[in-house]
């Protein structure tokens, strides 16, 4: 319990100087993992609250999350697969995500495809990240009609407290399809509890 009361000031500490000027949005998000499920709560400083729920469902990581923003809810479902490429760092993987609820219409629920690339070591209980990625999207108005959206720069790192407690820090930077023209930066504080 005296470490999961550490762990807490300590992410505490850390969302603080995260919560800065220079972001667009900042999060903090908390996850509870077992074997077979993970649920998550996210609280990101524009006021809405995420919940999610996820799985392994026929060999792919599938997520439903929830997204409460006042009275509006929306919801999405994404699965995806990542793997690790060889002996080396690097790592990839692609999602497809699909979007619906209070804040879509018949014609502007999205299905989103998303690869991405990404290298990661571990130091000891450190593993910094940086990742990128890129997305295809379209409506359910028309499925096939398939547009290049956007892309993100990704860097963080997360560090094990314990065996079972990891806290994590995101910084995601939005770019255009060409990946220039930087947009929205945003800055997610997590801790995950293994169980």
């Amino acid at each position: 319990m005296k470490k999961t009361l550490i762990t807490a000031a300590l992410v505490a500490m850390l969302g603080t100087s995260v919560m800065a000027d220079d972001f667009d949005n900042t999060a903090m998000k908390m996850t509870a993992v077992t074997d077979n499920y993970s649920i998550s709560v996210k609280s990101p400083k524009t006021g809405a609250t995420e919940f999610a729920i996820g799985s392994e469902v026929a060999s792919l990581d599938t997520t439903v999350t929830w997204k409460r923003n006042g009275d509006v809810d929306d919801y999405s479902v994404k699965a995806g697969k990542s793997m690790d490429l060889g002996l080396t760092p690097l790592y990839a993987g692609a999602s497809a995500k699909f979007s619906f609820g209070d804040s879509f219409t018949s014609d502007t629920r999205t299905m989103d495809l998303s690869p991405y690339v990404g290298v990661a070591h571990a130091m000891g209980k450190l593993t910094p990240f940086a990742e990128v990625g890129y997305a295809w999207q379209s409506t359910q108005k028309d499925i096939l009609d398939i547009d290049r959206d956007s892309s993100y720069v990704e860097v963080g790192a997360s560090y094990a407290l314990s065996e079972r407690v990891s806290a994590k820090v995101v910084i995601t930077e939005a770019r255009d399809v060409d990946f220039g023209n930087p947009g929205d930066r945003n800055a997610e504080v997590g801790l995950t509890f293994k169980f």
